[in-house]
């Protein structure tokens, strides 16, 4: 008889691997219980494809939902949620992004989309919480995000390849970018505790 832990460990096989092998002696109730795990299995991978495409609304504006919804396919798969809020599920995200064979084209993409990442997670920051990242860029890539943010795209924009020093502040929704040049970028970062820079 299988222990409580082994049913939830099965569960969580068939939900996040497909793999229901372990599970289904227990399932019981219909004619076939294994066809309705099925519709929790669809469900599952479903609802938190739609949740990360979801998270990055100005990456999906950038390069269209195809290819976002395609690598949060696969990313789901080959990084499940490790925590309870799916608020906090995606940071991973942008690096999958980037080296999904469609963005060969797009070398800028990975960092666009950690970008959005950290914009995101300091709109609902709070006076308590970390409310600030730095963030150093190969591309112009805060004057495009700013466009998709106050919805002036032009019907034109060359994007320039350079160093940009950015400093993200943002407590409950409201966000700043401020560049910096490198020798502040670096005091700033080094006065921040671990983990408050990229």
């Amino acid at each position: 008889m299988p222990t409580l832990a082994d049913i939830q460990s099965g569960i969580r096989d068939a939900l996040v691997n497909g793999i229901s092998a372990a599970v289904a002696p227990v399932l019981s109730g219909g004619t076939n219980p294994v066809h309705r795990l099925a519709i929790h299995q669809r469900h599952y991978a479903a609802s938190l494809t739609r949740a990360l495409v979801e998270r990055f609304p100005a990456t999906v504006w950038l390069v269209g939902s195809e290819l976002v919804t395609h690598a949060a396919t696969s990313f789901i798969r080959e990084h499940p949620p490790s925590r309870p809020c799916i608020a906090e599920y995606g940071e991973g995200f942008p690096r999958q992004l980037g080296a999904h064979p469609a963005a060969d084209s797009l070398p800028y993409l990975s960092q666009f989309a950690e970008l959005e990442w950290h914009l995101g997670r300091l709109a609902l920051a709070t006076e308590h919480s970390a409310n600030v990242q730095y963030l150093h860029l190969d591309w112009a890539l805060d004057e495009l995000i700013g466009m998709y943010l106050t919805d002036s795209a032009p019907d034109e924009f060359a994007l320039r390849h350079e160093d940009v020093w950015l400093e993200i502040r943002g407590v409950r929704g409201e966000l700043q970018m401020n560049r910096l040049i490198r020798e502040e970028f670096a005091r700033r970062v080094a006065a921040q505790p671990a983990g408050a820079h990229s």
